[in-house]
This record gives structure tokens, C-alpha cells and sequence, in this order.
């Protein structure tokens, strides 16, 4: 079940920060004002029960609550992966073209010989063709808490004078063999996990 702007809760066992930042972009082209006017989420690491969000007072910035971004080879098949699909009603002037440049992501890994963790985010415009990704996968035997950025190998721009939902599905994942052991979490030890997004702008 989806789920979108209202109520907002207190805090719960992750915490994910969300941020749209404008990449650097020539003065003569500078960026226009961006505000998120609608936000719905879906997916098996975050639901009505376990996830809510808040929005900063000036509408850039959503701060998400994960209960459920846990990936593990305990449990059965179900729980080898979680992902969580944000949807952003985004509000800018026309004539104006955005991509999302690069993502940073954070989270701990713990990983026993032969398992196999998958860190990825991906994303698509409401009503377009096209979807990028970025992935990164890691080998145990490995403990570790992550942090990469990454830049989007292929940009996918939004249709010019349109305002069409940004699509932002994230997913961490485990494989192995029977009796070997692995968790991927977007939940390090500090309880936080930040996911900042780099735009990119264009004219049209």
C-alpha cells in the first residue's frame, strides 16, 4: 500500500535523508527553485506500519524513517531483499529539464565467505521511457559500514514543460549457499543512513 503526505510520526529505527542538491551549472544557466509538493512510497523495506517522513519548511529537503531496510539470509527467500520506491511530485519553472547526476548512499554490510551483497539505486520519470541505475556489489567474507557515490552511467532527462513524478526506487539484496551467512542494511551502526541525490539541469 502506498502511502503519501499526511500524518508524519516520531523517529523510528533508521533514519534516511533524502536531498535534492543542484549540480554546478553555468551563471547564465543557473537552476530554478525546486520544491517537493507530494511525496508516496511503496516497497518491502518501508510501509504504513514501519515508515514515515517528514518535509523540510521549505519543501527541498524529505527526511524518510526506515523500519525495514534490512536485507538477510536469515528468515527464508522473502527476506533477501528490501527496497523502498519513492515517488516526488516536483514543482519547477518550465523550460527547464532535470536528471538525477549522481547518488550517495550509505549503509553496513556483513557478509560470510561466498555471500554476495547488492547495494542499488535507480530511476525513472512518471509517463517516459527510460531507467538508470547505479549498483554496487560486495563479497564476503566482509563487515564494513559503506559509503559511495556514484554517478548515473546513463541520464534520463525529464520531458521539457512537464512536470512529470520523479521515481526513486532503492534495494539491498544478499545471495549465497545454504548455511553461509549475510546481511546488507541501509541501517549502519550509527542508526542513520543518508541518500543525497546531485541534479542535474537543462535548458529547453
Amino acid at each position: 500500500m502506498a502511502r503519501s503526505l499526511f500524518p508524519v510520526v516520531a523517529a523510528m529505527a533508521a533514519v534516511v535523508v533524502v536531498s535534492l542538491l543542484s549540480a554546478a551549472v553555468p551563471a547564465s544557466a543557473k537552476p530554478p527553485k525546486l520544491t517537493i509538493e507530494s511525496v508516496t512510497y511503496l516497497g518491502s523495506g518501508c510501509n504504513w506500519q514501519n515508515t514515515n517522513y517528514v518535509l523540510s519548511n521549505d519543501y527541498s529537503t524529505v527526511t524518510f524513517i526506515f523500519g525495514d531496510m534490512i536485507a538477510t539470509t536469515d528468515g527464508g527467500l522473502a527476506n533477501r531483499r528490501r527496497n523502498c520506491q519513492v515517488s516526488l511530485g516536483l514543482k519547477y519553472p518550465k523550460r527547464w529539464s532535470l536528471s538525477l547526476g549522481s547518488v550517495t548512499g550509505r549503509g553496513y554490510g556483513k557478509l560470510d565467505n561466498g555471500v554476495e551483497g547488492t547495494y542499488q539505486t535507480s530511476y525513472y520519470f512518471s509517463g517516459q521511457t527510460g531507467t538508470s541505475y547505479v549498483k554496487r556489489t560486495l563479497n564476503g567474507p566482509l563487515e564494513l559500514n559503506y559509503e559511495y557515490t556514484d554517478a548515473f552511467a546513463l541520464l534520463v532527462w525529464s520531458q521539457c514543460n512537464s512536470l512529470p513524478n520523479l521515481n526513486i526506487n532503492s534495494e539491498v539484496r544478499v545471495d549465497g549457499p545454504a548455511g553461509r551467512n549475510g546481511i546488507m542494511t541501509l541501517d549502519s551502526t550509527d542508526k542513520k543512513f543518508k541518500l543525497i541525490y546531485f541534479l542535474n539541469w537543462s535548458t529547453c
